[in-house]
């Protein structure tokens, strides 16, 4: 996954391993939760320091790889915006940052891979980021 985040990511790369959980009272977001929550595990690395936007001049941008080790659900939005994550969110994103509902998230999974269930041929997409 390729994203683009609100804000400065200053490490080069890292892994971060949260556990979080539904919060039932405010579907669908998940909430960190280091007793009860299911662990999450993502690798990273920062590719750029982003200036694709426009608001890039006032807001600070970073482009970010995502290797989801593990398959929670919203994993990644999750840990670019907790604060024991990278603490920057993913530009767009109306649950876990400062985007609206109906804006564009810059978050793009780039390769797609699986076995075909009747040939079991291993099949592989790749698709670039369009930002």
């Amino acid at each position: 996954y390729i994203a683009l985040l609100e804000g400065t990511v200053t490490e080069e790369s890292g892994e971060i391993e949260l556990r979080f959980r539904l919060d039932p009272e405010n579907r669908p977001y998940q909430v960190y939760d280091p007793v009860q929550g299911k662990v999450g595990i993502t690798r990273w690395r920062r590719l750029a320091f982003s200036g694709i936007l426009p608001e890039s001049v006032v807001r600070p941008q970073t482009r970010i790889e995502f290797i989801p080790l593990t398959g929670r659900t919203h994993q990644l939005r999750l840990h670019a915006a907790h604060p024991l994550g990278l603490g920057c969110p993913i530009i767009g994103d109306s649950l876990y940052g400062s985007g609206k509902m109906g804006d564009p998230m810059y978050l793009h999974a780039t390769r797609l891979a699986f076995t075909h269930p009747l040939s079991k041929k291993r099949l592989e997409f790749y698709s670039p980021p369009p930002f």
